[in-house]
């Protein structure tokens, strides 16, 4: 696996310079021929919009919608996740938040029972720490929401895109003659056919 490494490393580091073809002739007869793809039309309408609006109204009813059940899993497992770390931390905050209301309170019976060996100013640090991540989780929460309702539109635009075998891109090593000797690069190929 090292020499590996090493290896990708030194044609990379070797490659100089990269080379194409100089023309370019495109034969009008490879891009249009009569045998065309059919189109599907299964008679089904599947609309971008419905996959749109059920997301919005329940996470991951979209995903449903576009037959991609594993997402829901993956929505729902994040969704959990951030809430679950997003109780605990406001739970902290709350805590940090009565310490520093009882250490500061001009009342003498008032005892600060949950972290009387640290200062105010820890105590304040600490508070605001758990402010910081309750509100970044928020957003967390936020931005899975978001994704997933713009991830059920676009599986829902894309359900009809054809992807088949004849559609290829390979990406390989390689080398080019020059001048100095052989050059080594990386190569990509891509077939339309």
């Amino acid at each position: 696996m090292r020499n590996a490494i090493v290896i990708t490393f030194l044609l990379l580091a070797l490659a100089s310079q990269s080379f194409a073809q100089m023309t370019i002739v495109p034969n009008p007869a490879y891009f249009w021929s009569e045998t065309q793809l059919p189109i599907r039309d299964s008679g089904e309408v599947h609309s971008p919009k419905k996959a749109t609006i059920m997301s919005a109204i329940i996470p991951g009813l979209g995903q449903v919608y576009n037959k991609k059940y594993w997402k829901v899993g993956v929505i729902y497992g994040l969704g959990i996740g951030l809430g679950y770390g997003l109780k605990v931390t406001n739970d902290s905050l709350k805590d940090y938040q009565q310490s520093l209301t009882a250490e500061l309170d001009e009342d003498s019976t008032t005892v600060n029972y949950l972290y009387p060996n640290l200062g105010v100013d820890k105590i304040r640090s600490e508070r605001n720490y758990y402010r910081q991540t309750r509100d970044q989780l928020i957003l967390g929460l936020a931005a899975v929401y978001a994704l997933q309702i713009i991830d059920a539109n676009v599986d829902a635009h894309l359900r009809e895109f054809d992807i088949n075998k004849d559609l290829a891109l390979q990406i390989r090593p390689t080398y080019q003659a020059s001048v100095v000797g052989f050059v080594p690069m990386i190569g990509a190929r891509l077939r339309l056919r």
